[in-house]
């Protein structure tokens, strides 16, 4: 792609796809969260994204269910790396934030199928590390789902507590702006707040649809404008995130019970119970007037992201909206880099970055593309990549 410039020179913005890149999260408490950055950047060459979030800890005593949830400060950090070296920045994540202690955070890894990359986007280079990989065995779990929802600001605390009844780890919550029915409401858009909450949880394989289900219920997600609610898989991870502000009766949480006799039992298998005369299979649905209904669900969705800089946000969600995206959503967070200037208090100097995310059918991820890919290069924005990922299933209002 190129474009015209006013000296009349054309300037070009290239495009490198490749294959095999992993997207690492990393979900820590702001205590522990700089001292992980600052390791990982004090090798040339390195680059995160970080978004501020906040956690979910429900009381564990019975008279404080009415209350508000505690949401402890947490940063989420987000790396886009060789699928070659995801055990070696995973393994120093959990050292360094000691992850295999009770309530001290997550790292996962998901695939991505696509990653394209322009000119100005550096790569994290193949077994550019430098650094060894961290002492002692390091069990990631292999059958984790990430459920992802997009939900108005008053539902969040409501999907948050559903998911945590339903089995699910703390939920990590963080500020997005919705965009897609809003635009097509005309006057009526004064009555859509743009303003949402992203709302992340990971999950045992074997918890998926019961929390699924229950943060739909919660949301009250199948109705109009209530929000979008995905699933992608995890390829391997470590979660310890806290969920319950306990009164120091019990010296394990429920999760950290949970998880042991899984590995004692070698499996998820010993939490299914027999059903017993009578007594009926759990369904995936509601009830309306005592019958049940089926839900319609999305499937074979790809979730098509652009990290890019915060400037360019606009102008590339109104490309992608026209382009034929149904809706998106946009996270704001800030570049850190291993090369940023520093302040004189060693605060390093960061740079400004939007996420903007879109599930949509796969054999419309190449027009939306490059529709965006034209907006960025008609905007001098050099310096922004797009990933593509699978959603297995997915659900919202269809009308």
């Amino acid at each position: 792609m190129s474009e015209q410039n006013n000296a009349g020179s054309t300037r070009s913005t290239d495009y490198m796809e490749v294959k095999g890149f992993n997207v690492i999260t990393a979900i820590l408490p702001r205590h522990t969260s700089s001292e992980v950055a600052d390791f990982i950047l004090d090798w040339p060459g390195r680059r995160l994204v970080a978004f501020n979030a906040r956690g979910t800890l429900i009381r564990d005593r019975w008279y404080q269910a009415l209350l508000p949830m505690l949401s402890p400060e947490q940063e989420v950090y987000q790396f886009l790396i060789p699928q070659e070296d995801e055990e070696i920045l995973m393994s120093q994540i959990i050292a360094l934030g000691q992850l295999r202690l009770a309530g001290s955070g997550a790292v996962i890894s998901m695939r991505t199928s696509r990653a394209i990359f322009s000119s100005g986007s550096p790569l994290w280079q193949n077994g550019a590390l430098g650094f060894p990989r961290a002492s002692g065995a390091i069990q990631l779990g292999r059958s984790l789902v990430g459920i992802y929802c997009t939900a108005q600001s008053r539902s969040a605390e409501s999907i948050a507590r559903a998911a945590v009844r339903a089995g699910a780890h703390g939920p990590s919550i963080s500020y997005s702006e919705g965009r897609g029915l809003r635009d097509r409401l005309g006057l009526l858009r004064i009555t859509q707040n743009p303003d949402k909450e992203f709302i992340r949880v990971i999950v045992d394989e074997f918890d998926a649809e019961p929390v699924f289900e229950a943060m739909v219920r919660a949301g009250r997600l199948d109705q109009p404008g209530r929000g979008f609610i995905y699933q992608i898989p995890v390829a391997k991870g470590l979660v310890n995130l806290a969920t319950v502000s306990a009164s120091g009766r019990h010296s394990a949480s429920l999760q950290q019970v949970i998880h042991a006799i899984d590995d004692i039992k070698g499996g998820a298998d010993w939490r299914l119970h027999h059903q017993l005369p009578g007594s009926s299979e759990r369904k995936s649905g509601f009830s309306f007037f005592g019958k049940e209904k089926s839900r319609r669900y999305l499937t074979n969705l790809q979730l098509l992201s652009c990290l890019a800089e915060r400037k360019h946000a606009e102008a590339l969600a109104d490309a992608a909206l026209t382009a034929g995206s149904p809706g998106i959503t946009t996270a704001f967070g800030k570049l850190i880099e291993s090369g940023s200037e520093k302040t004189g208090a060693g605060v390093r100097l960061n740079r400004e970055r939007v996420l903007i995310k879109m599930a949509i059918k796969a054999d419309k991820v190449d027009g939306i593309l490059h529709a965006m890919q034209k907006v960025a290069t008609e905007s001098r924005c050099t310096d922004h990549c797009f990933y593509v990922q699978e959603i297995p299933r997915a659900l919202t209002f269809l009308g």
